[in-house]
């Protein structure tokens, strides 16, 4: 017999209620200790979304074959979230009060006496596993009832203020035909996080100020959750904004494709499309396929006049225009977690950006906006930026014409303040939404603020006035931080030349082992070609010989460690080895071959990399292993940039007798007495110890190698503190596998 005909008359005693039923996820449990979801529980079924509770709701099972169980959690947040780099595996910053017991499970009604979140757990009253008919059921057993009389949400009282000083200095600052736009990014929602009073401070300042748009430059949630709680969580958050009743753009983030820490829950562009309201959706696609223009009301301002820009962009871009302000308003993805390097832009999208400008009306500026920075010196979690400095360089190029004008570059993720002003036009990321406060993993020169619940530093997000008659850029800023101003008038671009005048002036030169091992497959073509990206002066490598004398580029005598294959290199001739994958670590890179040496010169000719080619022949001795790499050296014109390394001594001395101006080195692993002299006496150039060798008491290897003229060359150096301690004691280069590391 079911309960539900209580209900009807429960109802009509408690007309000052309404009703709702919880949707209840077959499956999972509530873990007694803290309160999270527990997946593979035939008995129960659970909520997976978390529910706000106000004083007076009450909870009631519907069915009386079934029990449930409340995990409610307090308002109180955990600090580790807020003032360390943590994420809470179920985006919830309420804690639990581990009220639980195995005997918590009932059939009476629960009533809430104070404000709260909570989860529901329900099993069969018999303690068998859950049925077909059961799970038919989920959507309709647990009912809660909330009273009609809500209380109304108002702005906090540490934020009136700020909302009048705001809305003050907006006025003050603003120009005739100046452009306003509200630009917030990396909210990151949560479950009681700050996301309501954020809204709220927009919605009460868009009241008094008529913003031109609301961009928010991604990152909406944590991006963790199963697709139906994101796309919830965002569709509100979107809703939030929409009711400010301003025109609102999206820059997705990389939190926002939903991949984080669990790829199954990953959308699909199609899906970020839609729920992000990018241009995919079907207001910004004309009939017949065709790109529209759309204005800044997001209504379309009619044909085409450039055919050419109809080619399909596949990916996340779009932009907008603004006839009044004569403004093409870009917005660029910048993720793709399944790439091999995750940040950045493809060749698509900058051919797609070059006709957006060049397309565009003479006399049109641009506000160009994207998750990430162009370039990784300006994000700390960004190794390298996948063509980030062709984009520049098709910015720059548009900012040179007389036609054009970029007004700037604004982008988030690094949960700072920076203002970039190295190129013809500024760069500027914005701090972060999200109640956030700590120092470290941030790029160099940004600025993070502090942050506190409950006072004005709770929230932070800029209004940004673009005065075109004086060029300059004004943000004030709401919340935590100062506001800031910035010229765009064009000016020199500078950043190229800072960066290679950087890279020169390194007085411990960075040299990528095994390529950039730490993020490619090592000794591969990607590899190389990514350190090169990175910025690395050279690069070191090993060589062994295949069974017909072909030298290849490979660690390990045997393939096993780094292949789908086995057996020793010696063993294969080179047509078998290039059969298999080399690449067991990264599996974004697809199937990789072994290289040949020739193939590594082949691919850097053209640069100025350094090349510090180790010989592996201290437990298989190649025979003319010495002959083999001297001579295709000098067949690729690399001899002068090659500096010739092994454990094998004997080796590096065959090679001096073979070729006397040939550069060698010694490597070694263990303590050796006078190190220096023993390498002069041989004709070594410079020793290769290991970064522990470096630190045997008593013994000053750089001092004692440099009185000698000999360099020094240490690996494998992956630790910030051991880059900073060589650089002091004055080594010559450091080899590791992360080149960014070494800045």
């Amino acid at each position: 017999m079911a309960i539900r005909p209580f209900h009807e008359v429960y109802l009509k005693e408690c007309a000052k209620y309404k009703m709702k039923y919880l949707q209840l996820t077959p499956g999972y449990r509530t873990a007694l200790a803290d309160g999270m979801l527990v997946p593979d529980s035939p008995k129960h079924m659970a909520t997976e979304e978390l529910h706000r509770a106000l004083p007076g709701g009450r909870l009631r099972i519907c069915e009386k074959e079934y029990l449930f169980a409340v995990a409610v959690f307090s308002l109180e947040r955990n600090p580790i979230f807020i003032y360390s780099y943590a994420y809470q595996p179920e985006e919830n910053w309420a804690s639990y009060t581990q009220n639980l017991t195995p005997q918590s499970y009932g059939q009476e009604e629960y009533i809430f006496e104070q404000e709260c979140w909570f989860r529901v757990c329900v099993r069969r009253k018999d303690g068998e596993d859950l049925n077909s008919e059961d799970n038919g059921r989920a959507s309709e057993l647990i009912a809660y009832y909330e009273s009609q009389k809500i209380p109304t949400a108002r702005n906090k009282p540490w934020f009136e203020q700020e909302i009048a000083e705001t809305v003050s200095a907006v006025n003050r600052e603003d120009a005739p035909h100046a452009m306003k736009l509200c630009l917030l990014t990396d909210t990151h929602h949560t479950v009681n996080g700050t996301w309501e009073d954020t809204v709220r401070n927009i919605r009460s300042v868009t009241a008094r100020i008529k913003y031109d748009a609301i961009v928010h430059m991604g990152d909406l949630t944590d991006g963790m959750l199963p697709k139906r709680l994101t796309r919830k969580y965002v569709e509100d958050m979107v809703r939030d904004l929409e009711d400010c009743g301003v025109p609102l753009y999206i820059v997705p983030g990389n939190h926002d494709s939903n991949y984080f820490r669990n790829r199954r829950n990953a959308f699909s562009f199609e899906e970020m499309k839609s729920l992000y309201r990018l241009y995919g959706s079907e207001k910004y696609f004309s009939a017949n396929g065709v790109l529209p223009i759309a204005s800044a009301n997001g209504m379309l301002a009619g044909e085409n006049r450039e055919a050419d820009v109809a080619e399909a962009n596949t990916g996340l871009d779009y932009y907008i225009d603004v006839p009044e302000f004569s403004i093409r308003m870009i917005f660029l993805s910048s993720f793709d977690d399944a790439a091999p390097v995750r940040y950045g832009y493809t060749e698509g999208q900058l051919r797609w950006l070059e006709k957006v400008l060049v397309s565009s009306v003479p006399g049109t500026r641009f506000l160009i906006f994207s998750h990430d920075a162009p370039l990784a010196k300006l994000d700390y979690w960004s190794f390298h930026v996948r063509n980030g400095e062709a984009l520049l360089d098709i910015l720059e190029k548009c900012n040179a014409s007389e036609d054009y004008q970029i007004v700037g570059f604004f982008y988030g993720h690094t949960h700072a303040d920076y203002i970039f002003e190295e190129c013809s036009f500024p760069v500027i990321s914005i701090g972060c939404a999200k109640l956030e406060y700590f120092t470290d993993k941030k790029p160099q020169g940004a600025v993070t603020w502090p942050r506190e619940a409950d006072t004005v530093t709770q929230d932070l997000w800029d209004s940004v006035l673009i005065d075109f008659e004086q060029q300059r850029l004004k943000l004030i800023r709401f919340g935590a931080g100062e506001d800031r101003e910035v010229s765009f008038a064009k000016k020199k671009s500078i950043y190229q030349y800072v960066s290679i005048m950087q890279r020169k002036s390194r007085t411990m030169k960075i040299w990528a082992h095994r390529g950039a091992s730490g993020h490619a497959p090592e000794n591969t073509l990607p590899a190389f070609e990514l350190a090169h990206m990175m910025g690395a002066d050279g690069i070191e490598l090993d060589v062994q010989l295949t069974r017909d004398g072909v030298p290849v580029v490979i660690h390990d005598e045997k393939i096993d460690r780094v292949s789908d294959g086995t057996g020793y290199v010696k063993d294969y001739m080179l047509g078998e080895l290039k059969a298999f994958n080399m690449n067991k670590s990264f599996p974004a890179y697809g199937k990789i071959t072994v290289p040949t040496l020739a193939e590594v010169y082949d691919l850097i000719k053209n640069t100025d990399l350094m090349i510090n080619l180790e010989l592996k022949n201290s437990t298989v001795f190649y025979e003319k292993m010495e002959e083999k790499v001297l001579r295709l050296a000098e067949e690729k014109g690399m001899a002068d940039r090659i500096i010739y390394s092994s454990f094998n001594h004997y080796s590096m001395r065959k090679i001096k007798q073979l070729l006397p101006s040939a550069r060698v080195a010694f490597l070694y692993c263990d303590g050796i007495m006078d190190i220096a002299e023993y390498a002069k006496k041989y004709g070594a150039c410079a020793v290769h110890p290991s970064v522990g060798c470096m630190k045997y008491p008593e013994v000053d290897v750089v001092k004692e190698c440099h009185a000698k003229g000999i360099r020094v060359h240490v690996w494998t150096v992956n630790e910030s503190a051991d880059f900073e301690w060589l650089r002091e004691k004055g080594a010559d280069a450091a080899i590791t596998n992360y080149v960014e590391r070494g800045e």
